[in-house]
């Protein structure tokens, strides 16, 4: 017998068999059983006792019931396209003898260190995913390729790649930055430009003057608090200073409001109220 001692079982893929949608209950407990058989079995998946196929009337003892009974079931089965047959007629089931080929190949490439990097292959779908259900397309290989799986050191190079294309954005960004203005002192023969006088004549601040008190004043800071980065705003901050700087006229003395405020009782201005 086998040493293999359970198997998986896809509730789903049992339900939805079409194959065995086809068949009566009697005919899928039937099936059952010889599944059972067939996993115990040398090779896995094909159906033997001690190495040999049963005959009806050995299978109808199997089934529980007599030999006609079970030659009316098994070929109800099979021409549903349950089971297949070898070249010598023994009946095997296909998904049984495809789980099993995929499990002896994933065996031996555990003991060789895990699964090697397979190219070029379909993925293989697993668990209830198998659209196929319990009996595979008679058409359908009887090992299909294993799902394909990267190695540890493939990982490694695909992460350090993605890593190294990250940091090489990083540094475009950077290099795509705009660099900072460094400060500087006024050139010496500064002299204000046609924007900046427009500017401001519009505060109504006289630009020449302004101009040659802007200039020595800055000339005589020393050191580095006589450096800017931008002039052109330095400028504009100037102007604004000076035009908030210039005087505002008088408000009138009390005195002043009286004598205003007779001379326009006097003119009839003011003819009522305060």
């Amino acid at each position: 017998m086998s040493a293999r001692r359970w198997a998986k079982f896809w509730w789903q893929d049992w339900q939805r068999d079409p194959a065995l949608r086809m068949c009566s209950l009697a005919a899928r407990g039937a099936w059952i059983e010889m599944l059972c058989l067939m996993a115990d079995a040398d090779p896995v998946g094909h159906l033997l006792v001690n190495g040999r196929s049963p005959n009806m009337r050995q299978l109808s003892a199997v089934l529980g019931c007599s030999e006609r009974k079970a030659a009316k079931l098994v070929t109800e089965l099979e021409e549903n396209g349950v089971f297949s047959r070898s070249e010598d007629g023994t009946i095997y089931s296909r998904r049984m003898v495809r789980d099993k080929a995929i499990s002896d190949e994933a065996a031996a490439n555990g003991k060789k260190g895990g699964n090697p990097n397979i190219t070029g292959k379909a993925k293989r779908k697993v668990k209830g995913e198998d659209a196929e259900g319990l009996t595979p397309s008679l058409k359908a290989n009887a090992t299909p390729p294993l799902k394909h799986q990267e190695t540890e050191a493939e990982a490694d190079t695909e992460r350090t790649l993605s890593l190294r294309s990250s940091e090489r954005a990083d540094a475009d960004a950077v290099a795509v930055q705009p660099k900072s203005k460094r400060a500087s002192r006024l050139p010496a023969d500064w002299q204000p430009t046609p924007e900046q006088i427009q500017f401001a004549v519009a505060n109504q601040v006289d630009p020449g003057r302004t101009a040659e008190v802007f200039r020595d004043y800055w000339l005589g800071v020393p050191g580095s608090k006589g450096c800017k980065a931008d002039w052109d705003a330095t400028w504009r901050n100037w102007v604004r200073r000076e035009d908030g700087m210039r005087p505002q006229a008088a408000a009138p003395s009390k005195a002043q409001q009286r004598a205003d405020n007779a001379e326009a009782w006097k003119s009839g201005v003011m003819l009522e109220g305060y």
